[in-house]
């Protein structure tokens, strides 16, 4: 598929005379746990030409194009990428942590994902995360069976808020690289092996029926976590570095 996303990021920018710095995988792919029908989820940060940072007007900062049902292309333009990344949303991590990458502008990417790091707030990440654990939650957890996918679209919000919690770093997007954390406790990591097992699979609709150990270590985890990021204070940050930042990329200085 590489040739056909490939082909697909070089058209977009012939189409909208960008250039593409980062292009990545998000989504179930990126997480380790696709289904086999699953579609790719590409995003990507991208640079207009210079004198369209320099009008009055400010154009158009998002391009989304899907060609067919199997490629979903969704980028960013650069300078709100950064202001993203000051208020530390939490996409700006996981695209820049991908396991997946379609193109790389490393110089680019390095100084972003450094930059990146000093803006991160564990605080309000924690409770991102906690907030589409609970959305799933109250959305698809009500019957005595759910889809194979929906458990994990909650293990993997409330896995990455344990990190947080205990690390005080952006989570890894795999899933994979989230398992140690519950490696202390065989009943819930075996019940999460086992679910993966299934998954590889599972088409998209498949049910299970609910597991109960793994419904009370979430219950359990996002209690607990909560408690902890509520004790957490904000970080104090400016804009400094990042208008730095983009004013080097721009040359404008």
């Amino acid at each position: 598929m590489n040739p056909t996303i490939l082909d697909l990021l070089t058209q977009i920018e012939q189409d909208k005379g960008i250039q593409i710095r980062y292009a990545c995988e998000s989504g179930s792919r990126a997480w380790g746990f696709p289904s086999p029908d699953s579609d790719f989820d590409i995003r990507f940060i991208y640079l207009h030409p210079r004198e369209w940072y320099l009008s009055v007007n400010e154009g158009e900062d998002n391009v989304r194009v899907m060609p067919n049902d199997l490629l979903d292309g969704n980028g960013w333009d650069f300078r709100k990428f950064l202001r993203l990344m000051h208020a530390s949303n939490s996409t700006v991590y996981e695209w820049l942590s991908s396991p997946i990458v379609y193109i790389e502008n490393k110089p680019f990417t390095d100084a972003l994902w450094e930059l990146a790091l000093g803006y991160f707030q564990p605080k309000k990440v924690i409770f991102h995360y906690l907030g589409i654990a609970t959305s799933m939650l109250e959305k698809e957890f009500q019957e005595p069976t759910v889809k194979i996918k929906k458990y994990f679209y909650v293990l993997r919000p409330v896995l990455s808020a344990v990190w947080i919690a205990e690390k005080g770093t952006p989570p890894p997007i795999d899933f994979y690289e989230l398992l140690p954390l519950v490696q202390g406790n065989a009943p819930v990591h075996q019940a999460i092996l086992d679910l993966l097992k299934q998954k590889e699979t599972a088409l998209e609709g498949q049910q299970v029926q609910r597991v109960k150990v793994l419904d009370d270590f979430v219950a359990a985890e996002m209690q607990r976590c909560e408690a902890i990021a509520k004790g957490m204070e904000k970080r104090p940050v400016t804009w400094d570095a990042i208008n730095d930042f983009y004013r080097t990329i721009l040359d404008i200085r």
